[in-house]
C-alpha cells in the first residue's frame, strides 16, 4: 500500500486523469441501467423444487401467473360500452397472435409518412383511419414519449419510430397464451349428438366480432353468460340479486421469465382505454408497480443522500476541500459501480436499490477518515514538508482504509453465492462497490491534496485554528470516555441485559415474501388486489397437480369425482382459512359437456354416471389443436397430453385486508397436503407447485443464508482481525460490537414485528460490514498508543479522543445518509433505512463504549508486557 501511495504522490495529474477517463467511460454504461422485477430474481432457481416447477410449466404453461382487467360501467350494457371493450381487447390480442406481414406493412407505411418534414401529429393518425389498432397504439406511444406531437420534431420522430419497433418485437414474442374474456371465451354446446364450441360473440366473414346493439341482443348474451356456472366470478361477477355488474379479462402468459416488457405494455394499453373504468391487477403487474416505485425513489433520494453527505463534510472540515474531495470520490464510486452494471446488463432489483446509497453512505467514511488523517498531520506535513509530511499521513491510513474495506468487501461477498439472484447480485456488487470506493478515496484525495497548496490549511489549523472540533462531538466524547474507563462494569451489564430481551424478540421474527406487505392497506396496489381477491375469487393462483398413475385414467368417472370432491372441498366454508375461493379443472370441461348433451339442464352440470360417456363426449367434441399435441387448445392448462394427470388451479385470495404471507401461505399448502395424503387412493399422487410455493421456499433460503452469512463473515472477519493484530483475545473482542447490533436489529425487529424479508435480508451483512471499519479504527488506534507506552486507561481515552471523534463523523453521515429513506414511498426502503440507522447507532456505542469495556474487563494489552 506504501508503495502505491508513493507513486499516486509523485504522479497525481496522471492518477486523475486516468480516473476521471474510467469514470466517463463506466459513466456510459448508465443509461443502459434497468430494473429487474421479474419474478425469476426472487425465486431460487437451482432449487429442485424451481425445476419441477419449470417441468410442470412445459406441460400445463405458465397458467398460475396471470392478469386481471375488472371492468365496470353504470352504462356496460350498451353498444358503445362493449365497442371500447372490444377496442381494448383488440389492442391485447396483437400481442398473442403475431401477423408479420401486417405489421411489416404498418412500420414501412409509418417510416414513408416520417419522411415528411412537415407532418404533424393529427396528420400522421389520419393516415391510419382504416387501421384504429394501429392508429391507438401510434397514439399510446406519442403520448408516452412526451412532447407536442402537433409538431412531430426529428427526436419525436426517432422516439416514434423506437417504440413501434419495440412493441413489434414484443409482439413477434406472442408473450400472450390467451386471452380470456366475455368477448372471446367459447361455450360447448350440444345438439344431434355432436358437441362443438360456439363463441359467445359471434364473428362475420373477416373475423370481426358483432357485438350486441339492442336490448334483446344483450339479454341474450346475459342469458349466454349465466348458462355455463363456469363463468361466474371467472369472465362476469354478478351481485347478490344475480345481476352481471362487472366483467373480467382474465390474461394468460406463455412464460412469464421476464415478464416485465409484457407487464408495462398491458398497463400500457389499459391507461389508454380512459373511457372505461379498469381495474388491473395480477402478480407481473405488482412487479411493474414495485419497479416504478424504485425508479422514483431512486431519482430522488439519492441527490438527497448527496446532500445530507455533503453538510456532515462541511460540518466536519469546514473547509471547500473538505466538503469537494469526498463528494468527488463518493460520486466517482456511485457512477462506477452503477455504470458497470449498466455495461454488464445487470438489472437492479428490488434489493439493489440500495447500493447507490450504500455506495453514497460508505464511501463517505473512507473519505472522512483520510481527510480527518491529513487535517490530524497538519503540523507532522509542515514539519516534514509536504511530500515527505503527505506520503508519512496517508501511508498511515490508507493501510487503515485498505483493511477497513477488505473486511466489509468479504462481509458482503459471502452473499455472492446465495440461491435467490436478486441478493447474490447484491452481495457481489455491493462488494465491488467497497473496492471502487476504497480505490477511488485512497487515490483521488492524495493526488489532489499533492496538488493543493498546503498553506492555507497550515494557517487555519497549524496555526492554532482546529478544524474539526464540536462543543456536541467533545460532550459525546467525554461521556463515552467515563462511561468505559470508570463504569465499565455497568456497561457490560447493561449491553448483557439488552441482549436478553433482543434474544427474545429474535425469536418472534417471521419470515414472509409477500410482496403486498411493502404497501400501505389504502395503497392503490393493495385496495385493487382486495377488490379483485372478493370479485374473482384470488388474485394469483397455484398448481395442485394431481396423477392418476395411468394414462387415460383421467378419463374415468372414479378420477375426476375425486377431482370435484377436492375443489369442493378447498372452496368450502369449513375451509375458509384456506383462502382459495375459486379454482378451475379438467373437470368443468366434461361437467359442460354432460350439461350440454342434457339439453342445457343445470342439474347435470355434473360428472357423468359412467366412464363410457366421459369417452364418448371426448370423443366427439372438436376443437383447435395448433400445436398437434392430441390435447385441445382449451384443455392444455389442465391436462397433460396422456390424459394421467390433471392440473387443479387454485386461486388464492385473502379475506379482508389481512395479507396471507409466507407463514399462511405454507399453513395452506401443509393442510391441503394432509387432506390428499388421506383422501387419495392407492397409486395415486400428487404435487403442489407455483409461484406461491416457490416463495415460501424462498423464505427458507432467506433464513439458511441469513445464518449461513453471519457465521461465515464472523468466522472470515475474526481471522483476519488475528492476523492483523496478533492476539487472539482481542480478535474475539472486535466481535462483540458487531455481534451485538445484530442480535440487536433482530431483537427490534422481532420486538415490533418487522418482517425478514429480501430486503431486509442484507441488513446483518451490512452492519457487519461498516460495523467492522469502527472496531478495526479503534484497536489499531489503541494498539498505536499502547505501544506508545501509554497505560491502558490513557491509551483508551486518547484512541476516544482521536479515533473515536472519526468514528462519530462518520457514523453520523451515515445515519443521516440513510434517514432519507424515510422520505421514500416503498415500505421496504423506508424500513430499510430505519434499520440501518438503530443498526449504525448500535455499532457506534459497540465500537465507542462496549469495546473500551470489555477491553478494561478482559484486560486485553495489544502489546507485550
Amino acid at each position: 500500500m506504501d508503495r502505491y501511495i508513493r507513486f499516486v504522490l509523485k504522479r497525481p495529474v496522471f492518477i486523475l486523469v486516468v480516473f476521471f477517463i474510467v469514470t466517463i467511460i463506466l459513466a456510459s454504461g448508465m443509461v443502459h441501467l434497468q430494473f429487474d422485477t421479474s419474478i425469476t430474481a426472487f425465486l431460487p432457481i437451482s432449487d429442485i423444487e424451481y425445476k419441477n416447477y419449470e417441468k410442470v410449466k412445459e406441460i400445463y404453461g405458465d397458467c398460475d401467473t396471470f392478469v386481471i382487467l375488472n371492468i365496470a360501467d353504470k352504462n356496460l350494457w350498451q353498444y358503445e360500452t362493449f365497442g371500447r371493450i372490444n377496442d381494448l381487447i383488440i389492442d391485447l390480442e396483437g400481442f398473442e397472435d403475431y401477423n408479420q406481414t401486417l405489421e411489416q406493412d404498418r412500420i414501412k407505411q409509418l417510416d414513408q409518412l416520417l419522411e415528411d418534414p412537415t407532418i404533424t401529429g393529427e396528420a400522421l393518425l389520419s393516415n391510419f383511419t382504416d387501421d384504429p389498432a394501429f392508429k391507438r397504439l401510434l397514439v399510446r406511444k406519442l403520448e408516452m414519449i412526451g412532447g407536442d406531437p402537433n409538431r412531430l420534431s426529428s427526436r419525436i420522430k426517432r422516439k416514434l419510430t423506437s417504440a413501434v419497433v419495440t412493441a413489434n418485437e414484443l409482439k413477434s414474442e406472442e408473450m400472450i397464451d390467451d386471452i380470456i374474456s366475455p368477448f372471446t371465451t367459447k361455450d360447448i354446446t350440444g345438439e344431434d349428438d355432436a358437441l362443438e364450441t360456439v363463441n359467445l360473440i359471434e364473428t362475420d366473414s373477416d373475423g370481426k366480432r358483432l357485438l350486441p346493439k339492442t336490448d334483446s341482443e344483450f339479454q341474450a348474451f346475459i342469458a349466454k353468460l349465466k348458462r355455463n356456472p363456469v363463468f361466474k366470478q371467472g369472465i362476469y361477477v354478478a351481485d347478490a340479486k344475480g345481476n352481471i355488474t362487472d366483467l373480467g379479462i382474465v390474461i394468460r402468459f406463455k412464460d412469464m421469465s421476464n415478464s416485465d416488457p409484457i407487464a408495462r405494455e398491458i398497463l400500457e394499453i389499459v391507461n389508454s382505454h380512459k373511457e372505461l373504468t379498469i381495474t388491473p391487477q395480477g402478480q407481473p403487474l405488482v412487479y411493474i408497480w414495485i419497479n416504478n416505485y424504485m425508479e422514483q425513489d431512486l431519482a430522488r433520494l439519492i441527490p438527497l443522500v448527496m446532500l445530507v453527505v455533503v453538510i456532515i463534510f462541511f460540518i466536519n472540515f469546514k473547509s471547500i476541500r473538505g466538503v469537494v474531495l469526498p463528494f468527488v470520490t463518493l460520486s466517482m464510486a456511485t457512477v462506477w459501480i452503477l455504470g458497470l452494471m449498466g455495461h454488464l446488463g445487470v438489472k437492479i432489483t428490488t434489493v439493489g436499490i440500495s447500493i447507490p446509497i450504500l455506495m453514497i453512505a460508505v464511501g463517505s467514511s473512507y473519505s472522512i477518515h483520510i481527510l480527518n488523517q491529513y487535517y490530524a498531520d497538519c503540523h507532522l506535513i509542515t514539519k516534514e514538508g509536504k511530500a515527505d509530511g503527505l506520503e508519512h499521513a496517508m501511508s498511515h491510513i490508507s493501510v487503515t482504509v485498505f483493511l477497513t474495506g477488505l473486511t466489509t468487501f468479504v462481509s458482503f461477498m459471502t452473499l455472492a453465492s446465495h440461491p435467490i439472484s436478486a441478493i447474490s447480485e447484491w452481495g457481489l456488487f455491493s462488494a465491488l462497490g467497497i473496492v471502487f470506493a476504497v480505490l477511488i478515496s485512497s487515490s483521488i484525495i492524495p493526488a489532489a491534496l499533492e496538488l493543493l497548496p498546503h498553506k492555507s490549511v497550515e494557517t487555519k489549523v497549524c496555526n492554532g485554528k482546529k478544524m474539526f472540533d464540536s462543543p456536541i462531538i467533545d460532550r459525546i466524547i467525554h461521556f463515552m470516555t467515563i462511561g468505559a474507563i470508570y463504569h465499565y462494569k455497568k456497561v457490560m451489564a447493561v449491553v448483557l441485559i439488552l441482549l436478553v430481551v433482543s434474544f427474545i424478540g429474535l425469536f418472534k421474527i417471521q419470515v414472509d415474501t409477500e410482496l403486498l406487505r411493502n404497501f400501505k392497506k389504502d395503497n392503490y396496489i393493495r385496495t385493487s388486489a382486495k377488490m379483485i381477491c372478493e370479485k374473482y375469487g384470488g388474485r394469483w393462483g397455484f398448481n395442485i397437480i394431481i396423477d392418476s398413475g395411468k394414462p387415460d385414467g383421467v378419463k374415468t368417472t372414479k378420477y375426476l369425482n375425486i377431482i370435484s370432491d377436492f375443489r369442493k372441498w378447498l372452496s368450502s366454508d369449513e375451509n375458509r382459512d384456506l383462502c382459495i375461493r375459486r379454482t378451475d379443472a379438467f373437470s368443468d370441461f366434461i361437467k359442460t359437456m354432460h350439461m350440454a348433451m342434457n339439453n342445457d339442464d343445470p342439474a347435470f352440470f355434473k360428472i357423468p354416471d359412467n366412464d363410457m360417456d366421459i369417452s364418448d363426449y371426448l370423443e366427439i367434441f372438436s376443437d383447435d389443436d395448433d400445436n398437434s399435441d392430441g390435447r385441445i387448445d382449451q384443455f392444455e392448462p389442465y391436462v397433460d397430453t396422456d390424459f394421467r394427470a390433471c392440473n387443479v388451479l387454485a386461486r388464492l385470495g385473502e379475506h379482508g385486508d389481512t395479507l396471507l404471507g409466507t407463514l399462511g401461505t405454507k399453513k395452506i399448502f401443509k393442510k391441503i397436503s394432509a387432506h390428499l395424503d388421506q383422501v387419495l387412493p392407492a397409486g395415486y399422487s400428487y404435487k403442489i407447485t407455483g409461484h406461491p410455493s416457490l416463495l415460501v421456499k424462498s423464505a427458507a433460503y432467506i433464513v439458511n443464508g441469513q445464518i449461513r452469512s453471519l457465521l461465515l463473515t464472523l468466522l472470515v472477519i475474526g481471522i483476519m482481525i488475528l492476523f492483523l493484530l496478533k492476539d487472539f483475545k482481542a480478535s474475539l473482542l472486535s466481535l462483540i460490537p458487531m455481534t451485538v447490533a445484530v442480535i440487536i436489529n433482530f431483537g427490534i425487529m422481532g420486538w415490533f414485528g418487522i418482517y425478514l424479508d429480501i430486503a431486509t435480508s442484507t441488513i446483518a451483512t451490512i452492519t457487519i460490514g461498516i460495523g467492522v471499519d469502527d472496531t478495526i479504527h479503534f484497536l489499531n488506534t489503541f494498539r498505536y498508543y499502547r505501544k506508545l507506552g501509554e497505560e491502558v486507561d490513557a491509551a483508551l481515552q486518547h484512541t476516544l479522543q482521536v479515533a473515536g471523534k472519526a468514528i462519530l463523523f462518520t457514523s453520523f453521515a451515515l445515519i443521516f445518509g440513510f434517514s432519507v429513506l424515510g422520505l421514500s414511498t416503498f415500505k421496504p426502503l423506508i424500513l430499510f433505512g430505519l434499520l440501518m440507522m438503530i443498526t449504525m447507532v448500535a455499532t457506534t456505542i459497540g465500537a465507542l463504549i462496549v469495546l473500551p469495556s470489555a477491553i478494561k474487563l478482559t484486560k486485553v494489552r495489544l502489546v507485550k508486557a
